[in-house]
């Protein structure tokens, strides 16, 4: 067994104590292909482990009271850091409240 096989198992035996905290949604369709019939199984978390991230306001970050937030007053963490250039839609270095807004 090489290294990736037994990565694999490892991760797969994790998963379900991993995944087991978060409620699942999933949703089973069967379709018919030209070799037989397929059944594709998927699944998602119903909540979001940053949900918390989206229901942000500026005041809450807003480290110097200018009313808007710049990068650096964003914690490295936050789903704002990694989202910033789109929220960003003036492009002007600056998330304001009605940026904000639309990101949520």
């Amino acid at each position: 067994m090489n290294r990736f096989q037994l990565l694999g198992l490892t991760l797969l035996a994790m998963s379900p104590a991993v995944f087991s905290q978060t409620e699942n949604t999933s949703e089973s369709t069967q379709i018919q292909a030209s070799t037989g019939p397929v059944t594709v199984n998927s699944s998602q978390s119903s909540t979001l482990p940053n949900a918390s991230d989206y229901a942000v306001q500026i005041s809450d970050l807003d480290k110097n009271g200018d009313g808007r937030l710049s990068r650096r007053e964003i914690p490295a963490t936050h789903a704002l850091t990694f989202e910033f250039r789109l929220v960003d839609r003036n492009h002007d270095g600056y998330i304001s409240a009605t940026e904000l807004a639309n990101w949520k």
